[in-house]
């Protein structure tokens, strides 16, 4: 008998590869016999690897290209900095808290002003809820604006962090960043945008600010 089934076995037709493909959003159904082969490189493979895992896009090259002499200073009232764009009034932007010469160049945001404005680290803060006081959960950012486009009496400002430290640490460092502080109150307690002289990627790297 198994000289038999041996027989009819060998006497089956064989069955014949099928290749399926789909493209796009396509799906393609088919049966499969024998090994599959997916056809996948590794660059495929790390990218899928990479979205699968939701890891964050680095920002750390870009930061380190970035103006070393002067930064910029956000204080927003109730901004979380979590949707990557935020807006400004013109009333307060550029003007309190920034050097004459400063003001009077960079206020009119013209194109190649917003070019340099874009090329200067950022320093993105929330207002203190007290004078030179934040909460323990109040992150201050690091990071560097993507676009800056004037619309009437707003600034709509997109950005990108890269990375983050507690706010009360500025309040109680405020003159390691350069910031301005009387007695009673400091920088951080009033809604602006301004330009401050100063180093800000050093100042990150001293205090072990972790850039992304």
């Amino acid at each position: 008998m198994a000289d038999e089934l041996i027989r009819q076995s060998s006497s089956l037709p064989a069955v014949p590869q099928m290749a399926v493909t789909a493209s796009g959003q396509g799906t393609a159904i088919g049966a499969v016999y024998g090994d599959v082969n997916l056809g996948i490189t590794v660059e495929l493979l790390a990218q899928a690897l990479r979205m699968a895992g939701n890891q964050e896009e680095s920002h750390a090259a870009e930061w380190a290209q970035l103006n070393t002499e002067r930064y910029n200073v956000f204080v927003l009232e109730n901004e979380k900095y979590d949707c990557g764009a935020f807006y400004i009034g013109r009333r307060v932007a550029l003007s309190k808290n920034t050097l004459p010469a400063h003001r009077d160049y960079y206020r009119p945001l013209t194109p190649p002003l917003v070019q340099e404005v874009m090329n200067m680290p950022c320093l993105f803060t929330v207002r203190n809820p007290s004078f030179k006081r934040a909460p323990v959960h109040y992150p201050a950012l690091v990071g560097k604006l993507t676009e800056v486009t004037c619309q009437g009496e707003t600034i709509k400002c997109k950005f990108v962090t890269c990375g983050k430290l507690p706010q009360q640490f500025i309040n109680d460092n405020i003159h390691t960043f350069g910031l301005l502080s009387t007695t009673i109150r400091n920088q951080l307690d009033e809604e602006h945008w301004s330009i401050r002289t100063g180093n800000l990627l050093q100042i990150a790297d001293n205090i072990g600010v972790e850039i992304k």
